[in-house]
This record gives C-alpha cells, structure tokens and sequence, in this order.
C-alpha cells in the first residue's frame, strides 16, 4: 500500500463532475498514471484493504487486515504533485478469530486511545508509466514516522458493474513496529522467539472521482 484538493481547469471539473456528456464519454481506459484525468479522487472501501504480515515465533507467518480504509488521492496534471492521505480505524482489524480483541486492546493498537492510523504522502517519486515509489509520514499509536509504499498503478477505467470510473493501485511496504511505540512480545534471547518487529504491507486501494 509517499486531504489537498487541487484545483482543476473548466472543461476538467465538466469531464469528472459528471456532465451529461462526460457520462456518455467517460475518459478511455488506460495503464499510464500520467494520462489520468487530474482531480480529486476517494478510496473505495469496498475494495480496498491492508493485509499485515509478521513472524510468529517462527512458526508460521500470520497475516491480518484492515478495512473500510477512507482517503483521498489529489491526482495533479504532474503525478509526482500529487497528494494522498489515507485513514485506517484500527478497530477494524480483521484475523478471524479472537485475536482481534487483543491486537485492538493496549498491547498493540490502543484503539481507546488512538483510534486511527493516517498516512499523508510528502513525495512522489515516478518509474516509467505505472510504477511509483510514495514516501509520507504514518501517524500510528501516537507517533508519527516516515514509511514508504512502493507503488504499482494497474489501470483506470470504467468499472462494468456499476459504471463508475475507477483507478487502481497495489503497494506494498515494511516497517518496524518498535518505531510507533508497538513493542509487545518482540523477539528476545539467542532463539529469537516472539513475534517480529518487522511487519510487511500489501496494500490494494480502488479510487473514484470525488462527486
């Protein structure tokens, strides 16, 4: 898975607003950020999620996620200009099990207390047409910390099921939690038994234009 407007010309705020003849010719389908129409776009909670990964022990690795994430993405006619904040609520993480009360109470994520994680980009760095690496700023359990995604965009395009029109992103990142204050059962001793400080991001986010 580095909330600003922007200011888009006459006939762009007609193309994306939703004209009568935007809605007839919806911007061509394509794989190249740099040929996406500019403005203001919101995360897609129904498609959007973040999976967490960490060491168990060593014996297996465990995977949770997050969901119904918000955010916007301020898509500037330069890509590299462009904005992204996104917000997590931390109560809904999601394992499957009972472990999801524990990672919520104050051993982990504290939600009483801090209830959300955001993260606002401060660079973006292009590679070619769909790649991008976005480095910002995570405010996680109170503290605020550099974290980088590295950034594939899949495409934009109409979305059949509902005629919207939609870009797509995956990303991915790492990050120790030791950094934001998570420390609980960090491995200690020569067998290295606990649960990793190192957490891997995939991060899947669908965007649509911001009526």
């Amino acid at each position: 898975m580095r909330l600003t407007t922007i200011t888009l010309g006459a006939a762009g705020l007609v193309t994306l607003l939703g004209s009568t003849s935007a809605l007839a010719a919806p911007p061509p389908a394509t794989r190249d950020i740099t040929q996406v129409l500019a403005g203001t776009y919101r995360l897609d909670p129904l498609h959007s999620k973040v999976t967490w990964a960490v060491d168990h022990y060593g014996f297996s690795t465990y995977q949770g996620q997050f969901t119904a994430a918000s955010g916007t993405l301020a898509l500037a006619e330069d890509p590299t200009r462009s904005q992204l904040t996104i917000q997590i609520p931390l109560d809904q993480v999601v394992t499957g099990s009972a472990l999801d009360e524990h990672l919520a109470g104050d051993d982990f994520f504290d939600v009483a207390v801090n209830p959300i994680a955001t993260f606002r980009s401060t660079r973006i760095t292009l590679a070619g047409d769909n790649q991008a690496t976005i480095e910002g700023q995570l405010t996680l359990n109170g503290q605020t910390h550099p974290l980088t995604l590295d950034a594939t965009f899949n495409r934009a395009a109409v979305y059949p099921y509902d005629d919207t029109y939609r870009l797509g992103f995956d990303a991915d990142a790492e990050m120790r939690r030791s950094d934001w204050g998570i420390d609980f059962l960090l491995p200690k001793g020569s067998d290295g038994m606990g649960i990793s400080d190192r957490v891997a991001l995939e991060i899947e986010a669908e965007f649509t234009p911001a009526h």
